[in-house]
């Protein structure tokens, strides 16, 4: 149990720990839950679930200076309760969702008073023109945060995994209902807030042909990528069946209309 717990640790360190490596996703819950599968002994269970929960997280992103819930931490112990309970996706979005909500308010508190510490200690360091000190702080700055959170996910997995039984047994049916009906509606609001970003004049068109495609043609995704990818050729390609006279006369249009 206890290398396990250390295990669930170490996988959310390495998801904290993506921006070290430039990005790499491996903090998304598809990531994440097949990690925690193969260290519990369960990878196929383990990445249904992180695939599940990528649905549910997927329209959760940090704008501006807004904290999200933490999917991270979340999908880690969502995903190692719900196998070790054995009661699947229901019970990953069960924990998960309050967990990546109570981590997120130590993400701002980490933000507000650890972070802020850090920076002027590299405030200082910048005054006497130590790059080296200054580098040193980052990388602490960063290790610290991770392994704050690795730590909390090794201490929850380690002692809360009786609480976590009792909870769920106690879960009345309804509530399971509910749930199970959430977890079906959680990935059309995460689509739809991608889409309000994403949306405009220019694209609007090509998302709307995809919902015909599959709604009234029975077009699989797969289909309907292939569509996407065909279009996105024709449109790269358009420029070769444009006569260069016409390039230069719409150049010109456009610079008579700045006067």
């Amino acid at each position: 149990m206890a290398f396990q717990a250390f295990l669930i640790g170490l996988i959310v360190f390495i998801g904290k720990a993506d921006y070290f490596v430039g990005t790499a996703m491996l903090g998304r819950p598809i990531v994440l839950g097949a990690l925690v599968g193969l260290a519990l002994g369960d990878a196929a269970t383990g990445t249904i679930i992180g695939f599940s929960l990528e649905l549910v997280f997927m329209g959760m992103q940090a704008i501006g200076a807004s904290i999200p819930p933490d999917m991270i931490v979340g999908s880690v112990l969502g995903t190692a309760f719900a196998i070790t309970t054995g009661n699947g996706i229901d019970t990953a979005v069960t924990i998960a969702m309050p967990a990546a909500v109570l981590s997120a308010f130590i993400v701002n508190l980490f933000y507000g008073v650890i972070t802020p510490i850090m920076a002027r200690s590299a405030d200082r360091f910048a005054e006497d023109d130590n790059d080296r000190g200054i580098t040193m702080i980052f990388l602490a700055n960063g290790f610290i945060f991770d392994a704050t959170f690795a730590v909390i996910a090794f201490v929850a997995f380690m002692f809360g995994g009786d609480a976590v039984s009792a909870f769920v047994a106690a879960i009345p049916a309804w509530l399971t209902t509910g749930i199970a009906i959430a977890t079906g509606i959680l990935p059309a609001v995460g689509f739809a807030q991608l889409i309000t970003m994403i949306a405009s004049k220019e694209t609007a068109v090509f998302l709307l042909l995809g919902f015909l495609l599959a709604a009234y043609l029975g077009v699989p995704t797969l289909g309907i990528v292939c569509f996407a990818l065909v279009i996105v050729g024709v449109l790269y390609m358009a420029h070769i069946f444009i006569p260069k006279d016409s390039q230069i006369v719409a150049a010109e249009v456009d610079d008579d209309n700045e006067f």
